[in-house]
């Protein structure tokens, strides 16, 4: 192979790998509307709802996909940032995304944590506790989506705390 032909394949390899980079890293656009239930354990209060969740998910070069933006839940909106979950011994197995919705209180500086979400692997499931709703039916709920009965919302949990 003379000087020439080596140089040629080199500068192919490079755009490649660049091309392979781009097209990889490239953000992926996720919006979902999930018909859910939200249900409190401890009484009979139900109700089916609308799950809105929109933004994007990042993937970086140490593995660590981050989706970023917002969910909307019986009226109330929370900015969110779902982190990675993997699997156990496992860091190219992705079992879900989660994270704790946060805000920060003005009077003592500190962040509160005020309800977390948690989705499968490909976003078809979500499970979200928030702090919000809670307060304005003033009781305890867990928030599930696809779901359009109790038993499915439970099913949807019992799922997602299997992966935990």
């Amino acid at each position: 192979m003379d000087r020439v032909n080596l140089k040629a394949s080199i500068v192919i390899a490079i755009i490649g790998i660049i091309l392979i980079s781009v097209i990889y890293f490239r953000p992926v656009s996720i919006n979902r509307n999930y018909s859910g239930y939200m249900y409190d354990e401890n009484s009979e209060l139900d109700k089916a709802v609308e799950i809105n969740l929109d933004g994007e998910l990042k993937k970086n070069l140490s593995l660590n996909y981050v989706f970023t933006g917002s969910i909307e839940v019986d009226g109330i909106k929370k900015q969110v940032v779902l982190k990675r979950i993997w699997a156990k011994y496992n860091i190219f197995k992705t079992i879900e995304y989660s994270a704790f919705i946060e805000t920060k209180n003005d009077k003592t500086g500190q962040y509160e944590v005020n309800g977390t979400v948690n989705t499968s692997k490909n976003f078809n499931e979500i499970l979200i506790k928030l702090d919000d709703v809670d307060s304005k039916y003033n009781s305890k709920f867990n928030i599930c989506g696809p779901s359009n009965t109790r038993e499915e919302a439970k099913g949807i949990i019992a799922k997602v705390e299997k992966n935990n």
